[in-house]
């Protein structure tokens, strides 16, 4: 039987046009490479057994991946051949910034398939807020935060009610879900130097995002200082030699907005 399989293998590569024409009432064209990519990982993000008896199936997905679809009808089989007598739903969620631009389906001559396909910031997060369970809240962070400032203040107040190792490991959390959210940390900063909690300050600091937003705020600390130690030369320069905001610019280089406002402060 071996021997027959290899043999039929070796005469079909020859296409045979009238065999194919049979089988499929069409002429081949083109003959293809017969390999297949091996599904390297079989581990899915998320997955568990809904209330009433179904598998839920989620995936977690940063960006706009136009295989999706294919990968997630080979997740279907997987976890079909595993819970038979199970019904399976798919969802993937969104988590990236820029729009969402993937497709949910497959729609082909002999198959359909679809799965949910839902962009996290289409929940507001004041619905995960409402919960009382401190994971839903962290991952708030990800949602639709209309108001930032709030949200952070809420999180940091609950986290300030926590041991040390617990508040810890959840700030850790909420700041590796930061990293896809980047705009929001200096919100939270603000909202962290405002409250006079013992939040733990080696965590904020060691981060990678946090430190990141450190050493952008002393940098823009020492452009700042170096700017207003110029203003006595700008008020000298008018005063003194009656230059304009145009020359002084110029020759300081410094912004004309900078040595505008500083002309007109030191009327």
């Amino acid at each position: 039987m071996a021997k027959l399989d290899i043999t039929l293998r070796d005469v079909i590569q020859e296409i045979p046009p009238k065999f194919i024409q049979i089988l499929t009432g069409k002429s081949a064209t083109k003959l293809l490479d017969t390999s297949l990519p091996e599904v390297k990982d079989r581990r899915v993000d998320f997955l568990v057994e809904l209330e009433d008896g179904k598998v839920f199936h989620l995936e977690l997905q940063t960006t706009n991946d136009k295989n999706m679809p294919f990968r997630m009808l080979e997740y279907y089989t997987l976890i079909s051949q595993k819970y038979p007598s199970k019904d399976i739903l798919q969802m993937v969620l969104y988590l990236g910034e820029k729009p969402l631009k993937m497709k949910n389906k497959i729609e082909k001559e002999n198959i359909k398939f679809s799965y949910v396909l839902k962009d996290i910031k289409d929940i507001k997060c004041e619905e995960l807020l409402e919960s009382e369970d401190l994971t839903d809240k962290i991952l708030a962070v990800l949602c639709n935060v209309e108001n930032p400032s709030k949200y952070f203040r809420e999180i940091l107040t609950e986290l300030s009610k926590l041991p040390e190792r617990e508040r810890r490991d959840y700030l850790k959390k909420l700041l590796n879900l930061l990293s896809y959210r980047p705009k929001l940390i200096e919100e939270l900063r603000k909202e962290e130097n405002k409250m006079p909690l013992t939040i733990d300050k080696e965590t904020m600091e060691k981060h990678p995002l946090y430190k990141d937003g450190i050493k952008k705020g002393i940098e823009k600390g020492v452009e700042k200082g170096k700017l207003e130690a110029k203003r006595e030369d700008i008020l000298k320069l008018h005063k003194k030699r009656g230059w304009n905001a145009n020359e002084i610019a110029d020759v300081l280089e410094l912004p004309v907005s900078f040595v505008k406002e500083v002309i007109k402060e030191g009327k």
